[in-house]
């Protein structure tokens, strides 16, 4: 029987609960967040004339759950509300008017909000904080994925010195993914749709730009509805309205597809036997697990084949530089008291992509904005969670090697046989269209026959580019890269590499010895 929330969580629980304490309930996708707001929770709050605060950070599940709580007649104790418009009144000066002391229970749903959110909302801090100091409620903090954000409010309360929080965990369960898959090009994600479309199979695509998600949708808008965040100006205007509202009302989709962006990654339900295959072509980790989730199983019988764009080891020394750089910066900052002139000598004509400083109006004693006047904040939650990102994507490169990605995912969606010591994901395959299979292996057989020395880097050129690995624009070109993906397409052929000295001569027709360290050759395997 999987774990619930109100199995562990009873009304006794709760009624042991102080004002001002920090609940902190680690949960997965389905294991009943939703019912115990609504009834256990609601049951102990309306038999003492208290009232509950929903914090949600998502307006759709804002409509999908207010949605509930009226039909089931539970909107007498319980108010849904947004975290942005918390922050937005604390801005404004109009906290008086939510009155957070009137609430017995403040919920933070996928309270992971305040690390995730803060890549593009540096406000996320205001109301983490407000809910955190307040004394008059019980704060709940409730998801699947939040572990960095765990470990930011330890630091928080300690620093603060406030009242430590108690944890309930609830096991986590993936053995509803039937097939774990990874993928490294750009343009699997719209072969996984065209085989979709022929075999009549249903699924949904998250994918992180909203540009991308939009040309696949209009290429295939007769299969697919398209969606993503009413903020995008660019591209909110193409989502069909009432389609996304029926969705969040029927809690399925009647297209084949459902392409979206990560707005949808948490509180939406779809609950649909017939969706059986998630693509995700997202970066961080924890939007890509609750993208998981984003489908119910209702059974042992309802499975689910997941594919993951995934990353290489270049990849993710390329995002750890680039988040580096900008910790720094704001290590800087903080070590110099703050100082913008500093900052600005130091780090001139540098932008901060990843938020984590940025420029802020200057308010005077009455909260009202000074004209023309900025100052440079940190961004808290964005600080650490880049810290931690940091922490996570060098653990991937130093324990796992090659594919320690793909091992990584493998590992935490239970694709790893601890006993034989094998991982059981598999990769698709991604031969290039113009360079098909057994045209590859004509020429990987000619290289081989011929027994041809490639000596150098430059003499690979031809090679590297007949195999056409691309991740991310760029073209793989490690020899251990390389055969990994013979070894998945079931190629008979792999890259040797090995040092050789040999005899070159040079211009004025001297000969001499040069050794080669890591020279190349084809092997039949």
């Amino acid at each position: 029987m999987k774990a619930r929330i109100s199995n562990i969580i009873t009304e006794s629980v709760i009624k042991s609960w102080k004002p001002g304490d920090n609940v902190l309930v680690s949960a997965p996708m389905g294991s009943g967040k939703s019912y115990f707001c609504k009834n256990t929770l609601y049951n102990v709050a309306k038999n003492n004339n208290d009232k509950i605060l929903m914090l949600i950070h998502r307006s759709n599940c804002v409509d999908q759950f207010s949605y509930e709580i009226t039909e089931s007649k539970k909107d007498d104790v319980i108010t849904i509300m947004t975290y942005q418009s918390i922050e937005y009144a604390k801005l404004h000066n109009t906290l008086d008017k939510i009155n957070l002391s009137q609430y017995r229970y403040i919920v933070c749903d996928e309270f992971h909000y305040f690390f995730n959110d803060s890549s593009f909302n540096n406000k996320t801090s205001i109301s983490f904080e407000l809910i955190i100091n307040n004394t008059t409620a019980t704060h709940i903090f409730m998801s699947a994925t939040g572990n960095n954000m765990e470990n930011y409010m330890r630091k928080y309360i300690n620093e603060n010195k406030l009242p430590k929080y108690t944890k309930y965990d609830l096991p986590f369960d993936f053995s509803f993914i039937r097939n774990l898959n990874f993928f490294y090009r750009d343009n699997t994600i719209e072969e996984l749709l065209k085989e979709g479309i022929r075999k009549k199979s249903k699924g949904i695509f998250f994918i992180q730009s909203a540009e991308k998600a939009y040309k696949l949708y209009k290429k295939y808008k007769d299969y697919c509805v398209f969606n993503c965040s009413e903020n995008n100006e660019k591209y909110y205007k193409y989502v069909d309205k009432e389609k996304i509202q029926k969705i969040l009302e029927n809690e399925r989709f009647e297209e084949q597809f459902l392409i979206t962006t990560s707005c949808f990654d948490a509180g939406i339900n779809i609950v649909d036997r017939e969706v059986k295959h998630i693509v995700i072509d997202i970066i961080d980790f924890g939007s890509l697990i609750q993208c998981v989730g984003r489908k119910r199983i209702q059974d042992g019988n309802d499975k689910l084949n997941l594919y993951i764009h995934a990353m290489t080891n270049q990849r993710l020394s390329g995002l750890i530089r680039n988040m580096q750089q900008k910790v720094e910066m704001a290590e800087f900052f903080i070590k110099n008291s703050l100082s913008m002139e500093k900052l600005i000598q130091e780090y001139p004509m540098q932008n901060d992509s990843n938020n984590i400083l940025y420029d802020d109006l200057c308010y005077d004693i009455n909260g009202k904005i000074v004209p023309n006047t900025y100052i440079k904040r940190v961004n808290g939650p964005m600080f650490f969670k880049r810290q931690e990102d940091i922490k996570e994507y060098k653990k991937i490169i130093n324990k796992y090697g090659e594919f320690g990605y793909c091992k990584y995912l493998a590992r935490f969606f239970g694709f790893y046989d601890n006993k034989k010591g094998v991982y059981k994901y598999k990769m698709i395959s991604e031969l290039s269209n113009k360079n098909s299979n057994k045209e590859l292996q004509r020429y990987l057989k000619k290289m081989a026959d011929n027994k041809i020395i490639f000596l150098q880097p430059s003499d690979r050129t031809e090679l590297i580019h007949k195999i056409n690995l691309i991740h991310n624009g760029k073209i793989m070109k490690r020899a251990s890269t390389l055969n990994h993906m013979f070894e998945e397409e079931n190629t008979p052929y792999r890259i040797k590499e090995f040092s050789i000295q040999k005899t070159i001569t040079d211009e004025n027709g001297n000969k001499k010895q040069r050794r080669y360290k890591a020279a190349w050759t084809i092997v039949k395997f």
